[in-house]
């Protein structure tokens, strides 16, 4: 097995963005089609688009390195490539279930998710250069 110069914690945090990305996606979908009637809102989340591409990239799976870390949770059902809708959400009279609010709350949280792991991929990424700086001295 070939060691990655940025290891499995990078990788991981660079399918967290492309994840991140993907559900902004959905929500920016689901807050364009609020007036469309009969649409049914998509309601995949980060986990799911995360485990997708945790998947697709060969990303290793969390390991529980200490008894007192929690368990890593593991859904048992695959994630498939159609769309989600949400079924409790009460849809209107003319079908749709977007729920404006909610839709942009949760897009505003995955902005603000999607900033933080930016961050700690920059911090990462500044202290290689710092190395390799460092080893040219």
């Amino acid at each position: 097995m070939t060691q990655s110069l940025f290891g499995a914690g990078t990788l991981r945090l660079e399918s967290a963005m492309s994840a991140r990305e993907t559900v902004q996606s959905v929500y920016a979908a689901n807050i364009a089609n609020a007036d469309t009637p009969n649409y049914r809102a998509d309601m995949r989340t980060f986990s799911d688009f995360m485990a997708e591409k945790s998947a697709a990239s060969g990303s290793t799976a969390m390991a529980r390195t200490n008894p007192a870390h929690l368990q890593p949770h593991h859904s048992s059902a695959p994630l498939g490539g159609g769309v989600f809708n949400r079924a409790s959400v009460a849809s209107r009279m003319d079908g749709n279930t977007v729920d404006t609010q909610r839709e942009m709350t949760a897009m505003a949280e995955n902005q603000m998710m999607h900033e933080l792991t930016m961050t700690i991929l920059k911090g990462r990424l500044s202290g290689l250069a710092n190395v390799i700086k460092a080893g040219g001295r």
